[in-house]
């Protein structure tokens, strides 16, 4: 093998390296927003037709879930390649409809929102302005992971070139 090749090689493995990991910190992203959003439903059954605010823990911890999710996405978009080489049909198929299942809890996060906070309209205009920004923040995010889960599976779908 001539150096060209071994370079090309460990090039492609350090490129790889580094996409699991950011995929991994936006998956662990994804599931701490996740988690929020079942943690709201769960607020929102047990108390039905009581305005509740959030812990501001976890505001924050969405707020952070959220810029290391964009971060990392942001960082990969524009500096990490998509893994080539690869093929996996069942793989593929998997990640795309994890990508399209995320989403839909995305949109999940919107009804609670709206559920939750819909007896609170008498709040302060500032106040809707900052919990409106920080929904359409964290839904952008998680939309751009399922966006990064939909890319990746797309691509272990494509037969390799001969």
């Amino acid at each position: 093998m001539s150096d060209q090749s071994l370079h090309q090689r460990d090039l492609r493995r350090r490129d790889l390296r580094r996409y699991a990991l950011l995929l991994a910190a936006q998956t662990g992203c994804a599931a701490v927003v996740l988690s929020n959003i079942h943690a709201g439903f769960r607020i929102l059954i047990e108390n039905i037709g009581t305005p509740n605010a959030p812990p501001a823990s976890g505001v924050f911890l969405l707020l952070v879930a959220a810029a290391l999710g964009q971060a990392c996405y942001w960082h990969r978009l524009s500096h990490i390649p998509l893994p080539q080489g690869y093929h996996s049909i069942g793989l593929g198929h998997l990640l795309s409809f994890g990508s399209r299942l995320g989403f839909i809890w995305g949109g999940a996060l919107f009804s609670v929102y709206s559920l939750r906070h819909a007896p609170a309209l008498a709040l302060a205009p500032l106040d809707l302005v900052w919990r409106g920004a920080l929904l359409i923040a964290v839904l952008f995010s998680l939309y751009c992971y399922t966006l990064e889960l939909e890319r990746l599976g797309s691509a272990l779908q494509t037969p390799p070139t001969a």
